[in-house]
């Protein structure tokens, strides 16, 4: 036993001799400089998803008021280039947009889609996975290297465990049916993280009620989670409704404000409420010829709209109606940024709300002004365009906007306008302490 103890004491003077010698030597951690510079990204092509398609397969009866599928169906691409990527399409201008229009069948509507930039990280507030919904999510990596994303849904119940990777190679595309990693869902909200240069993800929301058609809309990303949000184009009448729904990832209190031509309108109820974290809430908006809400938080949150609008059936029974559905993601109250869309077919209108008073004016690729109105602060407005497909509008800072395209009663689509300009991102760089070994 002394014998053991002996070799165990040795052992460690031994090792207290090395480290005294400075054969070890160990950094101790220092305040070291940081230096933060500006990087800006490289510019990415902007990426569209695509045709719709019908959750369950296109269903051929033999009879055209019986099958799932359509004859009136048309498909308008416009931006500049329009390569084709999986089914879907990139262009290389600062601008894009693609707009289908589906008469009869499963998925009949409107469904319009703005092109955006590939990000890393992205919400999108729509969906559904409740009986007789789908939710498809599409995946385009326009990049020549491949990615991977991973999907984390949130549900009324709050974070769904179950989450889904994706991979998606260089210059291609990916489908992912959320039904399948969680159904019985019926407000969805999304977030897609990826690596290298990022992706853009769009997510088709197609509803049935029976054997009617309730509506199919593309959900695109809206603002990063913020604590001071607009959504326009919240504006319906007559038997049409609208949705607003939020979600705090960090939960918060939020303050709500519907605005309408003359400023603030009544909305008894819900102007203020408690967030839990990560659990989707869905609020019915106060009907208003034309309306944006204004969210105000004291924490981080992500919002959308959606918008009903009902239609009479031509063949089916007298108390049937069909739908259409559109969704407006919410945008940044006053970012100081400008934004565009491309106008395509079937535009009637820009839903635009002010932030503050004077002249609100729309501008296409010349700098003519093609729409104008003067504006309160926080108030909102409908203004009537007939443009050509293909005509890029601008707006000005300080205004949310967006573009509706409806071409008879019950059809309804939006285009969300996004930023030209190319963010730049702060990356701060610092030295850490280490250990080496001088032996």
């Amino acid at each position: 036993m002394i014998r053991r103890l002996v070799v165990l004491l040795a052992a460690g003077a031994a090792i207290v001799a090395v480290v005294v010698s400075g054969r070890i030597v160990a950094d101790e951690p220092a305040e070291r400089a940081t230096t933060v510079a500006e990087v800006i990204p490289a510019v990415q092509p902007l990426a569209c998803p695509g045709p719709v398609e019908i959750p369950v397969g296109d269903i051929d009866s033999g009879d055209p008021d019986l099958g799932s599928g359509s004859g009136e169906r048309t498909y308008d691409v416009e931006g500049e280039g329009a390569d084709p990527v999986g089914v879907g399409f990139l262009s290389e201008g600062d601008v894009a947009a693609s707009l289908e229009r589906i008469g009869t069948g499963d998925v009949a509507g409107i469904a319009a889609a703005a092109c955006v930039a590939p990000v890393r990280d992205q919400w999108l507030v729509g969906g559904s996975t409740a009986l007789g919904a789908s939710a498809r999510l599409v995946l385009t990596n326009p990049s020549d290297a491949s990615t991977e994303a991973t999907v984390t849904l949130y549900g009324g119940l709050g974070e769904i465990e179950e989450h889904a990777v994706v991979s998606i190679a260089p210059g291609a595309q990916q489908d992912l049916l959320l039904e399948g990693i969680a159904a019985e869902v019926p407000a969805l909200a999304v977030h897609v993280v990826a690596t290298g240069a990022g992706i853009v993800a769009h997510l088709q929301d197609s509803r049935l009620d029976g054997f009617q058609a309730a509506g199919t809309d593309w959900v695109t990303r809206g603002a990063q989670p913020g604590t001071s949000l607009v959504v326009p184009g919240v504006g319906v009448s007559g038997e049409a409704t609208a949705t607003l729904r939020l979600l705090a990832p960090e939960g918060a209190d939020v303050a709500l404000t519907l605005a309408g031509e003359d400023g603030a309108a009544e909305w008894g109820g819900v102007s203020a409420l408690e967030l839990e974290p990560g659990v989707v809430t869905e609020v019915e908006v106060p009907a208003v010829a034309s309306g944006a809400i204004e969210i105000e938080a004291d924490a981080p949150v992500v919002a959308g709209a959606l918008v009903t609008v009902p239609r009479e059936v031509v063949d089916g029974p007298d108390d049937a109606l069909a739908a259409d559905l559109a969704w407006t993601p919410a945008q940044p109250a006053d970012d100081g940024a400008a934004r565009s869309v491309m106008i395509a077919e079937h535009v009637t209108a820009l839903a635009v709300h002010a932030s503050a008073s004077g002249e609100v004016a729309f501008t296409d690729a010349t700098g003519a002004v093609v729409a104008s109105a003067s504006m309160t602060a926080g108030s909102s407005r409908l203004i009537e365009v007939d443009l050509p497909a293909g005509t890029v509008v601008t707006g000005p800072a300080g205004a949310a906007w967006i573009a509706i395209a409806t071409d008879e009663p019950g059809f309804i689509g939006t285009l969300v306008p996004r930023r030209t300009d190319v963010e730049s991102t702060q990356v701060a760089v610092s030295q850490r302490g280490y250990v080496r070994d001088e032996s």
